[in-house]
């Protein structure tokens, strides 16, 4: 019979002293809270202590697939620092449901011991509160459970940082955190990161540089993943015991039969083996293809056929304007300003009314300002009509598929902006309309395309009504 592997695959620390993670592991084991090995060996890691009596591993890194167990690890590096140390710990996670469940397990356990450790809970949680975000002990160990937000951290001074579903922390988060284990009343400082594969909505960075960092020799990490290498199929059972620890005795074979056959191939590999393709699998261009396309300078031609677009965001918080103009092998884009939507849109008025004569065309597409744009452009100026496109579904995913190719041809130079850079590193696709066409989308919630989408237009035009004063250009697009 197959049996769950309790090594993982990727295993790297230093050594130390274990002896404070074998009093945990014998504290919880009394208390019926029984770890499975692989779970005692990552406790023994991220609490081994070096010649100092410091931590060995300061920095910690834990993937291993959903439902194997972290909660045990978690509970467990909260307690004993807690309870043998004095320590000063926050437990952060993304959603409120897990912070809360840690809570409640550290709180029962306390309230279900012995008195010895009853007694250790200072008076205030004699009567079971629970609106309180910490717990706190006599010896002066302590702990806040807090989910994670620009401003989690302010205020508090810690010890040791857990942030549990890391696979969803974003840098700003972390700069919120980090800045409190700087003068912990210990002077011992960890920071542990246990996580998933993110998912396509996830949006985080920090877990994946991390990693990306520590398999390029570039951090020194202690870093524990079960995982497949590459992706696998989903009834590869002897794939499943290898990257599931807890398999036959926390989660079924049946359980996961199920999954394999619900989940898409990509999804059960990422959520059931742990397989990591990475932010940058899910991003359309790398950043590589992308920065060697960039110039410092364009010498226009003598009388360039320019080709301004308009983007608005989806959500109505900005508004991207745009210009492509043909060069001699290459398009070359650049955003020329984006603004908020609360300025209004009279800047962007006059601009274009200044300009319209001496354009090619101008491009307008976005729900949320494209009607209330060209109303106020042909009531200053009628004859604007012939020059405004306001794309159809067919139109724009012409516009997205013929930016794509563009980059991938190296037929297209950017100013290397980086409020165009910045948006061009979270996009992905979208589908659009149907039979195959496809936008762009962000990774990154706080992150707008308008800006991408606008540059992608200017392409377009730039290339579509080249010599449009002579009629428009034969040049064939990706219609779809």
């Amino acid at each position: 019979m197959n049996k769950a592997n309790q090594k993982p695959r990727i295993d790297i620390y230093h050594d130390g002293d274990i002896e404070l993670a074998e009093k945990v592991i014998a504290l919880l084991d009394s208390y019926n809270r029984k770890p499975l090995p692989w779970q005692k060996a990552i406790l023994r890691r991220w609490m081994a202590r070096d010649d100092e009596d410091k931590w060995a591993n300061q920095t910690a890194g834990l993937i291993v697939p959903r439902q194997n167990g972290k909660s045990w690890l978690a509970e467990a590096r909260i307690l004993g620092g807690m309870v043998f140390l004095g320590e000063h710990l926050i437990y952060t996670a993304h959603q409120v449901s897990t912070v809360d469940e840690i809570k409640r397990r550290i709180l029962r356990f306390f309230y279900d011991a012995e008195p010895e450790i009853r007694d250790l809970l200072t008076n205030e949680f004699d009567k079971e509160p629970k609106s309180f975000d910490y717990i706190e002990l006599r010896n002066g160990g302590r702990c806040v459970f807090r989910t994670r937000t620009r401003s989690s951290g302010l205020g508090f001074t810690s010890d040791t940082i857990i942030n549990d579903e890391c696979q969803e922390q974003n840098d700003a988060q972390e700069e919120a955190l980090l800045p409190t284990i700087s003068a912990g009343p210990l002077q011992n400082p960890q920071v542990i990161m246990m996580g998933t594969p993110p998912t396509a909505g996830s949006t985080g960075t920090v877990f994946l540089r991390a990693r990306r960092n520590l398999m390029q020799g570039k951090a020194d990490i202690c870093w524990q993943e079960w995982s497949v290498e590459n992706i696998t199929d989903n009834y590869d059972v002897e794939a499943w015991y290898q990257t599931n620890p807890s398999l036959g005795t926390l989660i079924t074979e049946k359980a996961i039969k199920a999954e394999a056959g619900a989940m898409s191939q990509d999804s059960f590999n990422k959520m059931r083996l742990g397989w990591i393709p990475g932010v940058d699998a899910q991003r359309v261009f790398s950043d590589d293809e992308w920065n060697e396309l960039a110039v410092k300078e364009v010498k226009l031609p003598e009388d360039p056929e320019l080709v301004y677009a308009v983007k608005f965001a989806p959500d109505r918080s900005a508004v991207t304007l745009a210009v492509g103009v043909p060069m001699l092998d290459k398009v070359h884009v650049e955003i020329i300003e984006r603004k908020r939507m609360n300025e209004g849109m009279a800047w962007l008025v006059k601009w274009l009314l200044d300009r319209w004569k001496k354009c090619n065309q101008i491009i307008i597409d976005g729900a949320a300002g494209q009607g209330l744009l060209i109303e106020e452009l042909l009531r200053s100026e009628p004859k604007l009509k012939k020059k405004i496109l306001a794309p159809n579904v067919k139109e724009a995913g012409s516009a997205y598929a013929s930016f794509y190719q563009a980059i991938q041809d190296k037929s297209l130079s950017h100013y290397n902006q980086p409020i165009l850079n910045s948006a061009i590193r979270t996009a992905k696709r979208r589908d659009i309309g149907k039979d195959g066409m496809f936008g762009y989308a962000s990774l990154n919630p706080a992150i707008q395309m308008d800006s991408v989408d606008a540059a992608a237009f200017a392409y377009y035009g730039a290339v579509r009504f080249k010599g449009s004063k002579k009629g428009p250009s034969k040049q064939a697009f990706l219609a779809f």
